[in-house]
């Protein structure tokens, strides 16, 4: 059984490594689809896609495929879609397995076939909450008050489990959902139990120079001789870059609503960074996240139109002689061009182009001077361990 995972590994770690012993007590083999230079939460990854790639193979994945930035840097729905049809795409992935906080894949299972066949009363509260005010999930949550519990929905890995079986219904797959109970840390937890912590705990302590080696599987610089990428490396880019926009010109960004240009230009022109911006931006009808993915799209010229739930290719960026195996099974299954080296893919593709730029830009985030180079995406092949 070839088992797929939808994953950021921003920063791959111990809770990452034991969720792949578990899967491979009832699989052959595991492909990750890892969120590339952007991430969900709207920042760049800590590290380059190749470095955190690397991570996963020592940490047990055997294949890893990127998850184009169009869906990495997007709402949860498109997150899951995007990497649930890369799976699909590979014509190789008999099971899919995901953390989530609720253990209980009948339970998960409920509750995404109630919010898949959504009755139009419980959408007409949703729409109505987030008109007073409310964040889209908060809404969510108060719509189906009743229906499914507050818990399931208040836990992000949750939400992303259902969003991830919802794809699967959707797109009529075979692929079997597989849940596995969170390990001690939760998604944003501060404690640290038995070596576990999350990741935003630990990219936390290497940003305060701490030491996180008894969390993470393997050495940090046996993976990347830079580390950590910041947003702050880029904070005139991204003022800059809006301070030149016009809201006409906004107005087609990825996830913008109307109106919001106004709000993002105007607060450029107030701020001189990122998390300023955000802060000045933000309000309680949009999450935190979402004003940060919004920003981050603006700088990447990432339009509604790149968007696609179909992706236009798989990008390989690691793999061990295991994940070899399983890319040539795929090679003689794939529905969508599969690339390994990015100079040879010659297709016009937008989702392309916006990974190449993201590329670009994120390098500038590193730390080392001598890192922020472009065209690394035609410079660098897939990690081979």
């Amino acid at each position: 059984m070839i088992t797929g995972i939808i994953a950021e590994y921003n920063i791959f770690h111990n809770g990452h490594k034991y969720q792949i012993d578990e899967v491979k007590k009832q699989s052959d083999a595991v492909v990750a689809v890892m969120s590339g230079s952007f991430v969900q939460r709207g920042d760049v990854a800590i590290a380059d896609k190749w470095s955190r790639a690397k991570a996963a193979i020592i940490g047990g994945a055997d294949l890893v495929l990127e998850l184009p930035v169009c869906y990495a840097l997007n709402a949860a729905p498109n997150f899951a879609v995007g990497g649930i049809n890369i799976l699909n795409s590979l014509g190789v992935i008999d099971a899919v397995a995901f953390g989530s906080e609720s253990g209980s894949i009948d339970t998960l299972m409920r509750a995404a076939q109630l919010m898949e066949n959504e009755g139009n009363d419980v959408s007409d509260k949703v729409k109505a909450y987030m008109t007073d005010g409310m964040s889209y999930p908060s809404a969510l949550s108060k719509a189906y008050n009743g229906l499914i519990s507050n818990e399931l929905l208040s836990e992000p890995n949750n939400i992303l489990a259902i969003e991830y079986i919802r794809a699967i219904t959707r797109s009529d797959s075979s692929i079997c959902p597989i849940t596995i109970q969170r390990n001690s840390a939760g998604h944003h937890d501060t404690d640290i139990s038995d070596n576990i912590a999350s990741a935003s705990k630990i990219r936390e302590m290497i940003f305060d120079g701490e030491d996180v080696s008894q969390l993470i599987p393997y050495n940090l610089s046996d993976i990347s001789g830079s580390i950590p990428y910041s947003l702050s490396n880029i904070d005139s880019a991204i003022i800059a870059k809006l301070r030149m926009a016009s809201a006409e010109s906004l107005k087609n960004i990825s996830e913008m609503t109307e109106g919001l240009e106004n709000r993002i230009i105007q607060a450029a022109m107030e701020t001189d960074n990122f998390a300023a911006l955000t802060e000045k931006v933000k309000s309680k009808r949009y999450t935190m996240s979402k004003i940060r993915r919004i920003i981050l799209a603006c700088l990447l010229d990432f339009t509604k139109d790149i968007y696609n739930p179909m992706p236009e290719y798989i990008r390989v960026l690691g793999m061990n002689k295991t994940g070899m195996e399983v890319l040539k099974k795929a090679k003689k299954n794939n529905s969508v061009p599969i690339i390994t080296k990015a100079a040879d893919f010659k297709e016009n593709s937008p989702q392309f182009a916006l990974d190449t730029r993201a590329t670009d830009i994120a390098m500038l985030c590193s730390p080392n001077p001598q890192k922020r180079i472009g065209g690394m995406d035609f410079k660098t092949s897939p990690v081979i361990l």
